[in-house]
């Protein structure tokens, strides 16, 4: 009996149809120690300009430096299509 089981799925190529269900895309941004996530990367940005690391500006704000690191490659990707626009 397994054996038949075994073969109808891999042999007829059928599956089991994907959720239907709505989904969430992940896990909501962090916000940190602000109540919203503009101000994390308002003073995520100001600190950055002011020569602060990703790691220190994590420690400060209370999220991690990847979490930092990733404001701030947003911010430059936005920088940088928003100059091209201009060109």
């Amino acid at each position: 009996m397994r054996k038949d089981m075994t073969e109808t799925i891999y042999t007829t190529g059928e599956r089991h149809p994907r959720s239907t269900k709505p989904m969430r895309k992940g896990r909501p941004l962090s916000s940190g120690k602000y109540v919203t996530r503009a101000e994390l990367e308002e003073v995520v940005l100001d600190r950055r300009s002011r020569g602060f690391s990703c790691r220190h500006i994590g420690n400060i704000v209370g999220v991690s430096g990847v979490t930092v690191a990733n404001i701030i490659k947003r911010w430059e990707e936005k920088q940088s299509e928003h100059n091209a626009d201009r060109s």
